[in-house]
């Protein structure tokens, strides 16, 4: 296969990704090839229609020793309120109650909990980005810097599935995390 076939079938492929999809297969890709993030400037930038000329990539180096540059910080998502969700349902363990009783000690375990919470006891059909940090403006929790790679680590930790930010899905092991070990148990002497 040519640079040029090659450069098509990659736009062909990250084309058809949303950007959240695209960020981690290209993440993938750098982190498995360890091409740099960086690509030659001096060459003219291609239009859209047309794929960039091979020469605009720096060649891979498969190099155990190769010194890895840091992509350019992008753009964080603004995330907003989600001013229809009733986080004091009567009838129902409150927001602020729950969170007390299960006592999470850091952010992921605070992302799963909501995600629980949202799913169990109001019963969101859908968990999303924006409920969960609903959640954390409700309970006058501070909200991570950059919400939905939080929520991807609680991913990669096992407890949630953040496949989908618009359909956050609680795992086994996330439900086990609320129902059984938390609040943390206090560690003998």
């Amino acid at each position: 296969m040519s640079e040029v076939k090659a450069i098509e079938a990659v736009d062909n492929a990250l084309g058809a990704l949303d950007a959240d999809e695209r960020a981690r297969v290209l993440a993938w890709a750098q982190l498995k090839y360890g091409v740099p993030a960086q690509i030659n400037t001096t060459t003219p930038q291609p239009t859209p229609a047309q794929p960039p000329p091979p020469a605009a990539y720096p060649p891979a180096n498969t190099s155990p020793n190769t010194t890895k540059v840091k992509a350019s910080k992008k753009a964080k998502t603004i995330i907003s309120m989600d001013k229809t969700l009733n986080l004091s349902p009567a009838g129902k363990t409150s927001a602020s109650q729950f969170a007390s009783e299960k006592s999470p000690t850091n952010v992921m375990q605070k992302c799963v909990v909501a995600a629980y919470y949202l799913r169990d006891t109001i019963e969101m059909e859908k968990v999303t980005t924006q409920a969960v940090f609903t959640f954390f403006k409700h309970l006058n929790w501070p909200v991570p810097a950059d919400l939905k790679n939080t929520l991807q680590q609680a991913g990669t930790a096992g407890w949630l599935d953040t496949a989908d930010s618009q359909d956050i899905k609680l795992t086994s092991m996330g439900e086990n995390l609320v129902e059984h070990d938390l609040p943390p148990k206090a560690k003998a002497k």
